[in-house]
């Protein structure tokens, strides 16, 4: 009898596996929880009720609210896509126009098509050297913004991710001075970013830089269970009532006091022990980083425009792709990295990596190193030469129609190599990190085919092809667009 889920899970974290990924608490064993099943109640008398705080998670939120600076923050408990989701339908009519970076997260076409919004893209900076070698997505300009709000009437709303999930962070201050003086709410993704708030060592918040709304997720960076976010919300260019109307849409009329609990421990901790983690935890990514510069071939990212909790390690100097590196972390050494581009790999860090997980993970990487020939030769080296660029963000497909219009035609399922032309009747993208590579509605090119081409022979887990194939749209219908 094959084992089911519970005993897969608890014979996978049985194995020693360091988890160099999400989520934040990294199964630390400093945070415990009573049984589940014990906690796990509904809105019964005294434990008030998420939709509608009046006590004990009215305080909480009050206390959120206040150390973070908002005009309220509120509790996610499903994650930053409801969050997302939220944020976009409180400041969107059907039919409006909104501008979007186009590396965002797929819960952004996700509400785009349901609101039958109207994208307006806009494109990470090309930033060329290092960063661009390594098929990394550079930050979103303020004038690329601006030249969008001025092409455009009527736009409802900005969103754009910040950090990227490589650690990317744009210049939020200078973004949220162009859209204030077109008076168009900002959306910040980020997600990545939940602990910039408590170490000088990062990046000033998006809330602190101007946004109007902010969605962090918890559990990616921080000790909170998996599903746990945040958003953060002023109210001079956003409805209020709107919003909370909003968040009961997208999150469930019987919200987890297991995992609202959850949160309420998280901030337990950092208001206990944050200064001394974090204090801890920097020092920590600083020996790893003067590790790693002793390395040959493996080397970190590094750029004036990341932060330094991700770290992206690359492989192409040492003549593998950066999922044979993840591989070999894997099978080797029992480190479980967070996901692998075409040159490199993400370990992602917390404030709950002890000082053994660093030493452990710089360990394995410097045997990695010393055994490494270089590119020089041999499959990992050929295959990389001819590596299309996997991740493609900057490029601007050709629409054909949008989302909403696609999703409404008839589709059928062809060879993905016959693709050319056509449009794309799934949004298609590498997960992690879930960024559409082509959006419903948007035409095949040939280039694009020899990127997923590449992504399934290197074993990537592609949302949108199955078994080789694609669904692609079978008539137009005449839509007519701007």
């Amino acid at each position: 009898m094959e084992k089911g889920l519970y005993e897969t899970l608890t014979g996978y974290c049985n194995m020693d596996i360091l988890p160099m990924h999400m989520p934040g608490h990294k199964r630390n064993p400093v945070f415990e929880m009573e049984n589940p099943y014990r906690i796990d109640v509904t809105e019964v008398t005294g434990l008030d009720n998420l939709h509608q705080p009046e006590g004990v998670i009215r305080r909480l939120m009050d206390r959120v609210t206040s150390v973070y600076g908002s005009d309220q923050s509120y509790f996610l408990i499903n994650g930053s896509t409801g969050g997302i989701l939220s944020a976009i339908t409180s400041c969107c009519r059907h039919g409006d126009r909104i501008v979007v970076a186009r590396n965002c997260h797929k819960s952004v076409y996700h509400a785009i098509r349901l609101l039958k919004l109207r994208p307006i893209y806009i494109y990470p900076s090309e930033e060329g050297g290092e960063m661009e070698h390594l098929g990394i997505a550079g930050i979103i300009q303020a004038e690329a913004v601006e030249q969008a709000l001025q092409a455009y009437e009527g736009v409802s709303c900005v969103i754009l991710t910040s950090p990227t999930y490589e650690g990317i962070v744009s210049r939020i201050r200078d973004i949220a001075a162009v859209t204030a003086r077109y008076d168009v709410p900002l959306i910040v993704d980020e997600a990545h970013g939940a602990h910039f708030q408590w170490h000088s060592s990062f990046p000033d918040t998006a809330l602190q830089e101007g946004a109007d709304l902010v969605i962090e997720s918890l559990h990616k960076t921080l000790p909170s269970l998996t599903q746990t976010g945040i958003l953060h919300a002023r109210f001079d260019r956003v409805s209020k009532g709107k919003l909370e109307w909003a968040l009961q849409t997208y999150q469930s009329s019987s919200p987890s006091y297991v995992l609202m609990a959850g949160i309420e421990r998280c901030f337990a901790y950092i208001e206990q022990e944050g200064v001394e983690a974090f204090d801890a935890y920097v020092d920590n990514l600083r020996w790893f980083e003067k590790e790693m510069g002793q390395l040959q071939r493996l080397y970190l990212f590094h750029s004036p425009q990341k932060e330094r909790s991700k770290l992206v390690i690359a492989a192409d100097r040492a003549g593998m792709t950066g999922r044979e590196l993840a591989e070999r972390l894997y099978r080797q050494y029992r480190i479980e990295t967070e996901m692998s581009g075409g040159h490199y790999c993400i370990a992602m860090t917390s404030v709950c990596d002890e000082t053994e997980s660093f030493r452990r993970l710089a360990a394995a990487l410097r045997e990695i190193d010393a055994g490494a020939a270089g590119p020089t030769g041999g499959e990992g080296d050929a295959l990389r030469r001819r590596e299309p660029d996997i991740w493609l963000v900057w490029r601007a497909p050709e629409r054909g129609m949008y989302s909403d219009e696609a999703a409404e035609c008839r589709s059928k399922w062809i060879p993905l190599e016959k693709a050319a032309c056509y449009l794309a009747a799934e949004d298609i993208s590498f997960y992690p990190p879930g960024i559409p590579l082509l959006v419903q509605g948007e035409r095949f090119s040939l280039e694009l085919i020899r990127v997923l081409q590449y992504g399934i022979q290197m074993g990537y887990v592609i949302h949108g092809v199955r078994d080789g194939r694609v669904s692609i749209v079978c008539e137009e219908e005449g839509f007519v667009h701007e």
